[in-house]
């Protein structure tokens, strides 16, 4: 008797390409794995490789040709798989570079800037082609405003569209009042550096008419609190404990994967109505320690 052999089984092409780039979406640990299912897998997925890019040690992928930060960027690379790229964390880098990265990747929409060399200011034609929605970075620094009688130049193009801006900060309301002025911008997280004070606090709550979330960040066991109120009335300040300096890369490091971030703990904390800190005893915090691990 002869059988005939069954007909091979599969799935319609675009079914069997959505499954694949959910499962990389959802597992982005996993996507070096997907690469080697099959080709067209390979071509499916790759993109997703991509989506963020950052020049952090151990990332993948690398945005250099050699194996470290010290080599010439991978270009290349960059402008072919760049429309892809959603989230970009960049940190000591030349300015020059920064702007080649930015030209390769138009679609990005989460930015983190940290301490670049050279002239901040040439950024701004390319940061106006993006469409950003979250920012993070160092406006004193990249604006070169020293002084608390000069207005952080926010209302511009480039910030408009922002909806959560992560800043070092300083105590005058002068500096920050052109935040009132982005129509969008829901969420802001400032480092406490001595320097934020109750004025400050009430002056960003009071102005900015679509802020949903203030998160501000203290160093370690205990919370300097001068001129700041200890219990918020505005359900909207929450206030958390950071234990390492790069909590906010590491947020970003976490929110980019789809992770929960700092913006989520603070949401749940504003949800539940826990806003009273003991910064004597630690009772009651919502420590960090897992997202600078």
């Amino acid at each position: 008797m002869c059988i005939k052999p069954t007909p091979e089984t599969r799935l319609p092409g675009e079914l069997e390409r959505e499954i694949f780039v959910i499962a990389a979406l959802s597992f982005p640990q996993c996507i070096l794995a997907l690469l080697l299912v099959a080709r067209r897998v390979h071509i499916w997925v790759e993109p997703e490789l991509y989506r963020i890019v950052s020049d952090r040690e151990k990332v993948i992928p690398p945005l250099y040709s050699v194996g470290d930060r010290t080599g010439l960027l991978d270009l290349d690379r960059l402008r072919k798989f760049g429309p892809w790229v959603k989230h970009v964390l960049l940190e000591y880098r030349p300015i020059r570079e920064v702007i080649q990265v930015l030209e390769c990747c138009p679609n990005v929409h989460d930015l983190s800037l940290r301490e670049l060399q050279g002239p901040c200011i040439r950024l701004i034609p390319i940061l106006e082609k993006l469409p950003l929605r979250w920012m993070s970075f160092d406006p004193m620094y990249f604006f070169q405003c020293k002084s608390p009688d000069v207005s952080i130049p926010f209302d511009q193009p480039t910030f408009h569209n922002l909806t959560h801006l992560v800043v070092n900060t300083t105590s005058s309301w002068t500096n920050w009042q052109q935040l009132a002025r982005l129509p969008k911008l829901t969420h802001i997280a400032m480092m406490h550096n001595h320097s934020v004070n109750q004025q400050l606090i009430d002056h960003i709550t009071d102005e900015c008419a679509s802020l949903e979330l203030f998160v501000l960040f203290y160093w370690y066991n205990r919370l300097y609190v001068d001129g700041v109120t200890w219990n918020q009335k505005d359900p909207r300040v929450v206030i958390m404990r950071a234990v390492q300096y790069n909590v906010f890369t590491v947020r970003w490091g976490k929110g980019s994967l789809g992770e929960e971030d700092f913006w989520i703990t603070a949401e749940k904390r504003k949800q539940r109505g826990s806003r009273q800190l003991d910064g004597n005893r630690g009772r009651g915090l919502d420590r960090l320690d897992r997202f600078n691990q």
